[in-house]
């Protein structure tokens, strides 16, 4: 279920949940499309995930910010949330 993530994890979910802000999305419309897509974790560790509760592998993490950024195209164009492969080079938490 909730693993340790490696990389920007900190960054990626703070940059992610400012888009949803944006639009204001809630972690429950993210879930619902990240479930949508495939994605296998519960509503709450979602939410958790976005609130920075907890380090979730890259793969997650980016399957939310993909949830998102198809989200944003529905809605509008710009300022996209990253892909923890974005974040690589950035001297960061890990």
């Amino acid at each position: 279920m909730i693993a340790m993530g490696a990389g920007n994890h900190g960054e990626q979910y703070a940059l992610t949940f400012e888009v949803m802000r944006r639009l204001s999305l809630s972690s429950e419309e993210v879930w619902m499309h990240y479930h949508s897509m495939g994605g296998c974790l519960e509503a709450f560790e979602v939410g958790a995930c976005l609130h920075g509760l907890v380090r979730l592998p890259a793969v997650d993490r980016d399957m939310i910010a993909h949830a998102v950024n198809e989200l944003y195209d529905d809605i509008c164009r710009g300022g996209r949330a990253p892909y923890s492969t974005e974040l690589v080079d950035r001297p960061h938490d890990e």
